[in-house]
């Protein structure tokens, strides 16, 4: 049995276990930063994780050529940590810097940074990586590249106006390099999106404006792979609503607005589990 991969190629399911391991892994790892820094977004970073292993380990290009890799934007940057778990699954960042996040002595900070081994864009203020993507993937189509530009957001993100003046100028610069992923995971800063500002329109919106849409579900990894194979053979624009829980696999947290616990649940949860 295999599933729809990267351009059409299977995946078979010992590798799609593997990927499956990975993310695993790289949870457990963010979970476990919690030790050394209590002010990561734990919550955030959790629901990222299969989107980000999915990208990494099988649909981003790499190359030294910036106009033939794909770039892979994570305008939600206080996901970081997700990402620093799932850049050490891919041989880029060590162990040993995951438990010096945001100490003075260690690489990683609290917002992804280009001079981080795979980190594309510094990232951080909300609503600037849409912006930031769009200038890439022009860029590539002026040179004539063959790069894909990914974006990462987070639903709560979306009340950004830069991102509403952004969607409009992809459709009007016709860039089909470029894919949005927007992570409907139900939670902002302060509360839950409905209580906040509703965003079930969200979909209807971006396709008004010209962008072709697609829905998945943002933990199964087969079906992210899936949906962004058919987002990047589309002549148009693609932005992907992914379904994520805040705090995925972190029972303490999970489906809420907590973004962490202390230290003492996090080691009894590793424990237990």
């Amino acid at each position: 049995m295999e599933k729809g991969g990267r351009d059409g190629i299977p995946i078979s399911i010992e590798e799609l276990n593997k990927l499956k391991e990975m993310a695993d892994r790289a949870r457990r790892n963010v979970i476990k930063m919690q030790f050394y820094d209590q002010s990561i977004h734990v919550g955030s970073s959790l629901s990222s994780i299969e989107i980000l292993t999915a990208l990494e380990m099988k649909v981003i290009r790499d190359s030294n050529d910036p106009i033939n890799k794909d770039w892979l934007i994570l305008s939600k940057g206080h996901a970081a940590p997700a990402l620093y778990a799932v850049l050490h699954e891919k041989g880029l960042i060590k162990e040993e810097e995951l438990w010096k996040i945001q100490d003075i002595s260690g690489l990683l900070q609290g917002h992804p940074e280009t001079f981080i081994p795979g980190v594309d864009m510094s990232t951080g203020s909300l609503g600037q990586g849409l912006s930031f993507g769009i200038g890439v993937a022009t860029g590539i189509k002026i040179s004539k590249g063959t790069g894909r530009v990914f974006v990462i957001m987070g639903d709560g993100e979306q009340d950004e106006g830069e991102i509403w003046e952004a969607m409009t100028h992809a459709v009007a610069r016709n860039l089909d390099n470029l894919v949005a992923i927007i992570e409907m995971n139900g939670f902002q800063l302060d509360e839950s999106t409905k209580d906040v500002k509703p965003k079930d329109f969200l979909p209807e919106v971006w396709r008004a404006v010209g962008w072709r849409v697609f829905h998945c579900d943002g933990h199964d990894i087969a079906g992210v792979i899936s949906t962004v194979d058919e987002a990047i053979k589309t002549r148009k624009p693609a932005v992907i609503f992914a379904d994520t829980k805040r705090g995925k696999g972190f029972t303490p947290i999970e489906n809420t607005k907590r973004q962490r616990t202390v230290p003492d649940v996090a080691r009894q949860f590793l424990l237990n589990s």
